[in-house]
């Protein structure tokens, strides 16, 4: 299925090709990927690119209404391990839910299991079992452990330092977790960053600005803060990674876009990767907006600052500091007028691979975020899809492109790719020494020309020979060729769970 989105900027595979023009003259590192899968979020695989460029690819939104009502806003959706026990609700087939409460067993074709709160459950791969699973509320600065989801200890009540906590930041459905990348825990909370307005929208802020943030001439927005520590239980103070730039809504000097509810995923299933679902908020502020007011909910500072309308853009990252934010674009985008999603929307914790797709679940309304009592009554839950990987792929222009890695040490006997080609597509895939000279029986013209794929574990050969395990022992590059609509989305070293049954010589 065709779930890319239109070409990633042009300026990304611009940078690519200055990167490479830096290495002509001397190898470039060599990097250690062993076995382990790779994907295209940023230019680490494209030392040298001719008409490719990253693409996002946006999910498939079944509209599936999987609850409804009395769901809150934030959620977690979790894998039943046989331990865990503290469930919302329950699913068989992901699409068709069941509520339930307090400690519940799973049943055994249970497959998924959801937690409706604004605290955020994770396992402890550190941890005593008897604290395997932590439940970090940010709001409340509490980090809870319990072995099995019914019976929870507060470990602390001062997670983070008094000066993080609200009105500077934490009040929403902050996010934590073990980092196995970095071995340290790592939570991404929200940070209410202070701004100055003009000296025409004081009137407008004065009152808020006075109240919370130091002044008359001050506003807030939501930003993302990042924060480590050895100790689960003991954060610093945040550090903000990513906030609306000049490059966002901003009128009249004013930043009018927050980054709100920062889900922050280490992405499992690939070698150094973070995602970020960003829930964008913009404000309805009627000094900008020529909209009626009057039939939302005011507030007790101003009653049109608290009020306005989300979508999802997705971010990734290598170290889960700097974020590329691609073409901006949504990634999930609001639904049709009226429909469950219209207005606002919260990524739910969690991703979950069924077969060859990832499953994603979000909580919609038809209201802004207002609060509005009734509109929490028409909560919605549904789910996206996407194929595994697929998030970002690399793909070239029509008639054709290539690129070539850095060098990469591998551990394996295969190449075995995430590709898909359609009815149309082809590629080829080249295998160089550390020099950039084609090795002999992999060279391009040997590769067996890919053809009608459409898999997460495509084999390649060359001659119809697979094994590239005498290659292991010293550095590699790949030169990709991909023509026609060929979606690249990863690569990996490695034995192949499938069969390339479509290959053709040149």
């Amino acid at each position: 299925m065709d779930m890319c989105n239109k070409r990633v900027a042009t300026h990304i595979a611009m940078l690519f090709v200055v990167a490479a023009t830096c290495c002509s003259s001397a190898y470039c590192e060599t990097i250690d990927i062993g076995d382990r899968n790779q994907i295209f979020i940023d230019g680490r695989y494209l030392e040298s690119v001719k008409d490719v460029g990253i693409e996002v690819c946006k999910p498939i939104k079944t509209n599936h209404k999987c609850l409804v009502g009395s769901l809150g806003g934030y959620s977690s959706i979790i894998a039943p391990d046989g331990k865990y026990r503290m469930w919302s609700a329950l699913t068989k087939d992901g699409v068709n839910w069941r509520r339930v409460s307090g400690a519940t067993q799973p049943e055994p074709d249970d497959i998924l299991g959801a937690y409706f709160s604004g605290a955020t459950v994770f396992v402890d791969p550190k941890a005593d079992p008897s604290e395997r699973y932590k439940l970090f509320d940010g709001l409340h600065n509490t980090m809870r452990a319990s072995a099995d989801g019914t019976d929870w200890q507060t470990l602390t009540s001062s997670v983070f330092p008094q000066k993080a906590r609200y009105p500077n930041g934490m009040d929403s459905h902050n996010v934590c977790f073990y980092d196995t990348r970095i071995n340290k825990y790592v939570a991404y909370v929200r940070v209410n960053k202070i701004y100055e307005c003009p000296p025409e929208r004081v009137p407008y802020y004065k009152t808020i600005g006075t109240q919370r943030y130091g002044g008359e001439n001050k506003y807030a927005r939501r930003t993302i803060g990042r924060a480590v520590s050895d100790d689960p239980t003991k954060f610093p103070m945040p550090e903000v990674v990513l906030e609306p730039d000049d490059k966002d809504p901003n009128f009249g000097g004013v930043k009018v876009m927050d980054f709100y509810c920062p889900q922050v995923v280490q992405y499992p299933h690939a070698q150094d990767a973070y995602f970020l679902f960003n829930c964008r908020y913009r404000s309805y502020e009627d000094w900008y907006l020529p909209i009626d007011m009057s039939k939302y909910p005011k507030s007790p500072t101003h009653f049109t600052y608290n009020c306005g309308v989300e979508d999802m853009e997705l971010d990734a990252s290598r170290d889960g500091i700097k974020w590329e934010r691609y073409d901006r674009k949504p990634w999930i985008a609001s639904g049709k007028p009226g429909s469950f999603d219209s207005l606002s929307m919260y990524m739910s914790r969690g991703m979950h691979v069924v077969n060859d797709e990832i499953w994603m679940y979000y909580i919609g309304f038809d209201d802004p975020h207002t609060g509005n009592a009734e509109a929490m009554k028409r909560a919605t839950l549904s789910r996206v899809v996407l194929r595994k990987d697929g998030f970002t792929c690399v793909e070239a222009e029509y008639a054709g492109g290539e690129f070539t890695t850095p060098p990469l040490n591998f551990d394996g006997n295969s190449l075995n790719l995430n590709i898909e080609t359609s009815a149309i597509g082809l590629a080829r895939v080249e295998i160089q020494d550390e020099a950039g000279n084609p090795l002999p029986g992999f060279t391009m013209d040997d590769c067996d020309r890919i053809h009608t794929a459409n898999s997460t574990e495509w084999k390649v050969t060359w001659g119809g020979n697979a094994d590239v395990s005498k290659l292991a022992a010293q550095p590699v590059r790949l030169r990709f060729e991909l023509q026609f609509g060929t979606k690249l989305y990863a690569f990996r070293f490695g034995e192949s769970t499938a069969s390339s049954d479509a290959v053709a010589k040149k």
